[in-house]
């Protein structure tokens, strides 16, 4: 099953006046890397520049679910992308096709964060992270987890990562330890009802009617799928409780706007709420 999140390129800026070439090198290395580069042996762990990553899975449990981890420690300076990275960043794509024994898998992210690209503004993590992954073994079988990645990791410049890495299945500690840190890092389900999304006059922003009940809100992350961008939330009318989610980019003139996922962010919670549906206008 192949996970495909973004196709899009990440110009990674930090300065001004670096932007044209961060783009021109971004691609040149994006472009080398999905047409050029030789295929590297498959192993549970790659080590680059800014970043070393890292793919486990334990045994399966008593009913056959597998769970796993793609660890990415960053060194500092260093990020990688949220699902969802803005206008100019690199979402991740994870192909799990070559694995074997092993059906459904799937990835959950752990809630992101903005930084400032340039006179852009991108989502994702500035500091060690972990995806959790999880995935059903057939009966009686020894699964195998394999990985085609394709990453963002970025400092001044953009290094675009794709990396094939496959894990045995094990029931190491330290394995055990990086799975469970990564889903202790994954938001709640929100459950029901949702956050109320409607469009605004000229569907140039969706407006979010806030949850005023426990902590203030820190941020609210939508996932739309490939080629929508949505921008930080604004307050809107008198009220306090209409948030404004801008557009910063869509698929193309017009574009329908089917469910999205909705991440809410507090101080001390998050809650993903997903399959939000929008009326029309």
């Amino acid at each position: 099953m192949k996970i495909d999140t973004s196709r899009r390129f990440c110009t990674c800026t930090d300065g001004a006046g670096s932007g044209p070439l961060a783009v021109m090198v971004t691609g040149m290395l994006a472009g080398a890397l999905l047409f050029a580069a030789p295929a590297r042996a498959a192993e549970d762990m790659y080590r680059q520049e800014g970043a070393t990553i890292r793919l486990v899975a334990l045994a399966p449990d008593g009913v056959g679910n597998v769970h796993g981890a793609l660890s990415i420690e960053l060194e500092p300076g260093w990020k990688t992308y949220w699902i969802a990275p803005g206008p100019v960043g690199l979402a991740p794509r994870l192909d799990f096709s070559g694995s074997t024994d092993l059906s459904d898998p799937s990835v959950d992210y752990p809630p992101p964060i903005r930084f400032a690209e340039g006179n852009d503004e991108s989502v994702g993590y500035a500091e060690p992270t972990a995806f959790a992954i999880s995935a059903k073994a057939a009966p009686g079988a020894t699964p195998t987890l394999r990985l085609s990645a394709f990453l963002g990791i970025c400092r001044e410049l953009c290094v675009p990562v794709q990396v094939q890495l496959a894990a045995e299945p094990t029931d190491s500690l330290s394995d055990r330890a990086l799975v469970r840190r990564a889903q202790a890092t994954l938001p709640e389900d929100g459950g029901a009802p949702p956050p109320s999304l409607r469009w605004n006059h000229d569907r140039s922003a969706l407006v979010m009617d806030a949850d005023t009940t426990g902590s203030p809100l820190a941020d609210v992350f939508v996932s739309a799928g490939d080629g929508w961008s949505f921008g930080r939330p604004t307050a809107v009318g008198n009220s306090g409780r209409a948030l404004s989610l801008p557009v910063l980019a869509r698929p193309a003139p017009g574009a329908e706007l089917g469910p999205v996922n909705i991440l809410l962010t507090r101080a001390d919670s998050a809650q993903q709420f997903r399959a939000v549906t929008i009326p029309p206008r």
